[in-house]
């Protein structure tokens, strides 16, 4: 029988697999979404740089000791579907060169073949991959897990964050559920330094985090007066919360942000729209942002880049499109519009 897809090569050779976005936040594909994007009837679902960046699980139910990682960055055509002769050039290449040797040892668990259309992650995306593998794998975390638990429980001082071992970190995000883990981070996000809180919800923005994990966080930045929070904590904040399960709580945080000081800064509005994309949905937030957008301190390059990466995303063009061509729309915002679509050459 004729293979026609990574799913059915997998499920032949044996391997049950879990596939993860890599792009934005690396949140789980469910089986249909990858399934259907893989033979070109859904449009990648959250696109980045006109890829889709896949992080992907593979194991054996009778020894999950043994399993495989990819990572793989696929191209897509102009509808952000994917790019049919990249997607049978890799298939190709699993059939022919790999076949079985897809497993590797418990000490080693990557491919040791270099993949069409691979990539290396960073080394924050590599440990809250490996956190999650090894949850998903119901295997034991890290040998920094207990180490990043104490610290976070304020048993070695909280100044002493560089000796924290930032898989440690990945590994208590991963098992928010597990243990005291939520109850801990809660308790010691009012009090970590700058650079370790930052750390977190970069781990966090991954994660389904509770709302009562993200009131906290809230609370770490609107304790304070606006001069008394950076820019780069503002930053974190937001990325923490975009896995919250109350869209509520983030949606009303992101119009207090955007309303705020911080409101023209390139870097919170990519993260914004980076991270937080489907609060845009929402009209008056979307109409809310634009405006902001336009006034960024980036100025037209600004407006230009953020805006060509939300349209891409499936889903997004619609509100978009309808909060651009607004009557009461600013004239700053008008203006920058009409240039966006003249650089378009629309």
């Amino acid at each position: 029988m004729k293979i026609e897809s990574i799913s059915e090569f997998l499920r032949q050779a044996g391997f049950s697999f879990t596939v993860y976005d890599m792009g934005r936040r690396m949140v789980r594909l469910t089986p249909q979404q990858f399934i259907q994007f893989e033979y070109g009837a859904l449009a990648y679902p959250t696109p980045l740089q006109q890829h889709a960046w896949l992080g992907l699980l593979g194991w054996q139910e009778e020894a999950k000791s043994h399993h495989f990682i990819w990572f793989l960055r696929l191209p897509l055509d102009e509808v952000g579907k994917i790019n049919p002769l990249a997607r049978d050039e890799l298939l190709r290449f699993l059939i022919n060169q790999i076949g079985q040797r897809i497993v590797t040892s418990e000490n080693n668990p990557t491919s040791a073949v270099a993949l069409p259309y691979g990539f290396t992650p960073g080394k924050e995306s590599m440990a809250i991959f490996h956190a999650k593998a090894a949850q998903r794998l119901e295997h034991p975390p890290s040998r920094f897990y207990q180490h990043a638990r104490d610290y976070l429980a304020g048993q070695q001082g909280f100044e002493q964050w560089a000796f924290v071992g930032i898989q440690g970190l990945a590994d208590i995000v991963a098992r928010l559920r597990e243990e005291d883990n939520e109850e801990i981070l809660k308790q010691a996000i009012p009090e970590l330094p700058a650079q370790p809180l930052g750390q977190l919800c970069r781990f966090l923005e991954h994660e389904r985090i509770s709302s009562g994990l993200a009131t906290t966080l809230i609370k770490r930045v609107s304790n304070h007066t606006p001069s008394e929070i950076s820019r780069d904590e503002l930053v974190s904040i937001i990325r923490a919360l975009a896995g919250c399960a109350d869209s509520g709580i983030r949606q009303e945080f992101l119009r207090r942000v955007l309303s705020g000081p911080y409101a023209f800064d390139i870097e919170i509005l990519a993260a914004i729209s980076g991270r937080c994309w489907e609060d845009l949905k929402d009209n008056e937030i979307s109409q809310l942002y634009l405006e902001c957008l336009a006034n960024n301190n980036q100025q037209q390059a600004g407006f230009k880049s953020l805006l060509m990466d939300l349209l891409a995303i499936p889903g997004m063009r619609e509100t978009v499109m309808q909060g651009l061509r607004d009557p009461s729309r600013s004239e700053a915002l008008a203006q920058a519009m009409g240039q966006f679509f003249k650089q378009l050459g629309v």
